[in-house]
């Protein structure tokens, strides 16, 4: 548009006057101009990773408007203060229009792909129904808004269902509270946009996000906050952290390594197979704290029937979903120095770099301790592991499984970076006992 403005001859037998412009003036506002717009579309939710947003048209207007009329009133009033040349009110109006129209037509090209793959995709859209009529109303109203494939199913067909197949759940009218927990448990973890259309029961301990499907309000429920640019912000968190302690700690793991070889015989890393999210296992690094031959994972049945017998002892201080063993016979002598500095759980920030765990998330726990959670526990993997966790800064191992779970999904579904600070450094007050 600067280049356009140089021109005399615009409109036919008119010699327009050529204002002074500052082409590194002009540079600056632009970049203002831009920044001010993805910021306002930010606000706007425009750029969401796991959903489409709610009237495009309208918003994607309503958006470009609020930025004209703001970058009008920095170009009058920036005058003297950030501009001391005047921005000409032709490039300003007329770059506007002109970008509107570019950018409007490639949002139109790029939605029109991303509709054309939508149609191409196997996934579907389930809707679950009483027989009442009112749902049958809004069955009808809604049914059109979908682009990819729509069933319905009743709410007694829901133990046959097969949830992974679906991008989208919709549970439409007024179900008892506990079978639609059990339908959003279903698809919890399967990555299952759960939305809930009602004047009925709804569920406490989940996020609640307020959607519009064809003029009718509904609530997705979501366990937790992380979705979408925060999962991205959580990951870029973990791998910066993580990089920083591993070269600032790599000395200690050297002396960590040349003490648990002097102490005994074996490997100098623990590896075991935890559970990750959705019942999947991945590989659990810690520093080696047992005798080999006394250890579960490489003792053999000798090891194993020791477990059992401590288990089952009065050593056993804690409730069988997740024991603790007291005066441990299987531990070697630095077991105790390791354990109360936490310096054991070091080679996990190598997981945390390759993003098989994160700092802060639920605590990962073996397979055959897994299978002994109760259904709400299970909530606890629908996240990634952590290094450490809210629970741990509440008395560490004094909780009882209960109670580490119920304040571990008080973080899932309240988590924000300003609460994974706190952890991380309330964790390190509990290790060094000034908390």
């Amino acid at each position: 548009m600067y280049k356009i403005r140089m021109w005399t001859d615009l409109i036919p037998w008119v010699q327009l006057p050529i204002p002074l412009i500052n082409p590194q003036e002009l540079m600056i506002f632009s970049l203002i101009s831009s920044a001010w717009f993805i910021l306002i579309w930010i606000v706007k939710d425009f750029y969401c990773l796991n959903r489409r947003v709610v009237n495009h048209f309208q918003t994607f207007s309503k958006t470009w408007i609020y930025r004209f009329i703001s970058i009008s009133f920095l170009s009058y009033f920036g005058q003297g203060f950030i501009f001391f040349f005047w921005i000409s009110r032709f490039i300003i109006i007329f770059a506007w229009i002109l970008s509107y129209i570019v950018i409007f037509f490639f949002d139109q090209w790029w939605r029109a792909i991303e509709y054309q793959q939508e149609k191409k995709s196997w996934k579907k859209i389930l809707i679950i129904s009483d027989e009442t009529m009112d749902s049958f109303e809004i069955l009808r109203t809604i049914k059109d808004n979908f682009s990819l494939p729509t069933e319905f199913i009743r709410s007694d067909e829901i133990e046959e269902t097969k949830f992974w197949n679906y991008e989208m759940c919709v549970v439409v009218w007024n179900f008892k509270k506990d079978k639609l927990q059990t339908i959003f448990e279903k698809t919890r973890f399967h990555d299952t946009r759960f939305f809930h259309i009602s004047e009925g029961f709804f569920l406490e301990d989940v996020v609640y996000k307020p959607e519009v499907i064809q003029n009718i309000i509904a609530l997705e429920y979501k366990h937790s906050k992380l979705d979408g640019w925060s999962i991205i912000v959580k990951r870029i968190f973990d791998l910066i952290w993580s990089f920083f302690w591993i070269i600032l700690l790599s000395p200690v793991f050297l002396l960590v390594a040349i003490a648990i070889k002097l102490d005994s015989k074996g490997p100098v890393i623990y590896k075991s197979k935890r559970v990750w999210t959705w019942w999947k296992l991945f590989t659990f690094l810690k520093f080696r704290t047992m005798y080999t031959h006394l250890s579960v994972w490489y003792g053999g049945k000798e090891a194993d029937d020791l477990y059992k017998k401590l288990i089952e002892s009065d050593a056993n201080t804690r409730d069988w979903v997740l024991p603790k063993i007291e005066n441990d016979p299987r531990v070697t002598r630095v077991w105790k120095f390791l354990r109360k500095t936490s310096l054991d759980e070091l080679p996990q920030l190598f997981s945390v770099f390759v993003w098989t765990m994160s700092l802060v998330w639920p605590r990962p726990h073996l397979e055959n301790e897994v299978k002994n959670y109760e259904p709400w526990q299970k909530r606890l993997l629908s996240i990634k592991p952590w290094i450490t966790w809210y629970a741990q800064v509440f008395w560490r191992d004094s909780l009882s499984f209960d109670q580490e779970a119920k304040l571990d999904l008080y973080y899932i579904q309240n988590r924000s970076i300003w609460l994974d600070i706190y952890v991380i450094v309330w964790t390190f007050g509990v290790i060094f006992k000034w908390r």
